[in-house]
């Protein structure tokens, strides 16, 4: 019989996933397939490794650890490991498929067999969903299998920086492709909900899905539930702002992702990690929406947690990720003299902002310099390694070197190709990249030019593509006001300080809107 505490334990889980493993190894599974909806891999693993002790021969207690070997959304795999993990259970996939006690046990198993085989990755990816498309079907009421299949399906067009270098055909037919499997996977992930509402990966997996500005707000109320399901997993408190930032609602996304960083913090405390380990993607995230509530002061302290997390670690994607942010907060806050000087530089965004710096404060030495560098990095069409976000930027550097130097016929020039070469990126995922999106820039442009008409076309279509983005609000608003069209300013400025109500005081764009207003 099974202790009724332990039925209490497995009953709390909002997974259900019948198994021949032992009664006393139950909590440990559930937790460790929470875990992995969750994207908690670390907590996966453990909890699989405890089912394991508890019950030896535990199949799908060695099928969830090799799993979390496979994060498919981040595009990381480590098939060695995940086979090794294999061959722990059994020698052969004959003898761990008869450890497997049943035939749904078998199916998961024989999937996982496919996913780490031999050969080239993306073919045993295709291979291991198209298993998965058999489990799902001939078990259409396993809330797992369905939920699983349809991150399966995502991970076949999980965006890479590769896919879009480059504009034509092959990107057209991806997308094409993307947009079917996208729908999909949607449709799978709606009916597991339908049946299991808190389920929690139906829940992850359908914000991702949605994950784009034409579909975002379909993925609203599964953004407001998932944080409620997994209120100690931070990636699952981040999650939601994945959804919030594509819909511009500033105060709720900095909320989701202040509550994901301090989870993080407060996991690494408790497990006894060094700080390394903290979710610094969250506080990245956290900088930019507290810059686009005009929290700039909230914005430096976020800053200040990166700085020190590369302290204490010195590894280069930290770096990176400091580079980025401090990128950011000079763009976001115009605080062009803190990078005035600078000469070293850890991404593409810094050296942007390093040159703008430049341009703004009359270096043309330094500007030239960076420019020339962007160039470099931004490479070409002809030779087929173009990064376009980083031509983006090459673009919209040299335009406000033509207007430092006068050139304003050059400068326009220069960022009309910057806004075609936007057009050429996959839709926004985050906090925009290149940092400054090319139609702000060119309706600020516009606007110092004394052509508000063109710079107002120039904020909507910036608007379009990043809701409700604050500085894009302003220049609609001075763009609107300089055409006389009064109503039309109103509704822009007002729109502006209700996502800066919590600003810092003492900002002069804070009494410029009330001014206009009253």
């Amino acid at each position: 019989m099974i202790p009724l505490a332990l039925v209490a334990l497995v009953g709390l889980s909002p997974v259900r996933f019948p198994n021949s493993g032992s009664p006393a190894a139950q909590p440990a599974f559930l937790r460790g397939v929470t875990a992995l909806h969750n994207f908690q891999y670390e907590d996966a693993v453990e909890a699989f490794r405890e089912a394991q002790t508890i019950d030896r021969d535990f199949a799908m207690a060695y099928w969830g650890e090799a799993m979390a070997c496979n994060q498919t959304l981040w595009r990381n795999q480590d098939a060695g490991k995940g086979r090794e993990i294999l061959l722990r259970l059994a020698p052969t996939p004959e003898a761990r498929a008869a450890k497997a006690k049943t035939v749904r046990e078998k199916a998961y198993l024989r999937a996982v067999e496919t996913l780490f085989g031999t050969g080239e990755r993306a073919a045993r990816e295709r291979a291991y969903a198209e298993q998965m498309r058999g489990l799902a079907r001939s078990y259409p009421e396993d809330a797992e299998a369905q939920s699983f299949f349809a991150l399966s399906l995502m991970g076949l067009t999980a965006r890479s920086p590769a896919l879009f270098r480059d504009g034509g055909d092959d990107q057209h037919q991806h997308a094409l492709v993307g947009s079917a499997i996208q729908k999909e996977a949607a449709a799978i992930l709606e009916r597991v909900l339908a049946r299991n509402p808190d389920h929690p990966g139906a829940l992850h997996y359908l914000i991702h899905d949605y994950d784009d500005p034409e579909h975002a707000r379909l993925a609203l109320p599964a953004a407001r539930a998932y944080a409620k399901v997994a209120p100690e997993s931070s990636h699952a408190l981040h999650m939601p702002a994945h959804i919030f930032l594509q819909l511009g609602m500033w105060d709720d996304a900095a909320a989701s992702d202040e509550a994901s960083f301090r989870a993080s913090e407060a996991w690494v405390k408790r497990k006894g990690l060094p700080v390394g380990m903290r979710d610094y993607h969250s506080l990245s995230w956290l900088l930019y929406e507290s810059l686009q509530q005009g929290r700039f002061q909230k914005a430096r302290e976020a800053l200040d947690l990166m700085k020190t997390a590369v302290e204490a670690t010195a590894a280069p994607r930290f770096k990176a990720l400091l580079s980025d942010m401090r990128a950011r907060y000079v763009i976001e806050t115009r605080s062009f003299q803190e990078l005035a000087t600078a000469r070293d530089f850890d991404t593409s965004g810094e050296l942007f902002a390093i040159g703008m710096s430049a341009t703004r404060r009359g270096d043309p030495k330094l500007a030239e310099m960076a420019l020339a560098e962007l160039s470099k990095r931004a490479g070409s069409r002809e030779t087929g390694n173009r990064q376009t976000d980083v031509a983006v930027m090459e673009k919209e550097l040299a335009a406000l070197g033509a207007i430092a130097t006068g050139r304003k016929g050059d400068a326009v020039v220069r960022m009309q190709e910057a806004v075609a070469l936007d057009r050429e990126l996959p839709p926004p995922l985050g906090p925009p990249r290149p940092i400054k999106p090319a139609p702000e820039l060119f309706g600020e442009i516009l606007l110092e030019l004394g052509r508000p008409g063109e710079a107002a076309a120039e904020f909507e279509r910036a608007l379009a593509r990043w809701p409700n983005r604050s500085l894009s609000l302003l220049g609609r608003a001075r763009a609107a006001a300089a055409l006389g069209d009064r109503e039309s300013a109103r509704r822009h400025y007002q729109q502006f300080l209700v996502n800066w109500r919590r600003a810092d005081p003492g900002l002069p764009e804070l009494p410029e809107a009330r001014s206009f207003l009253h």
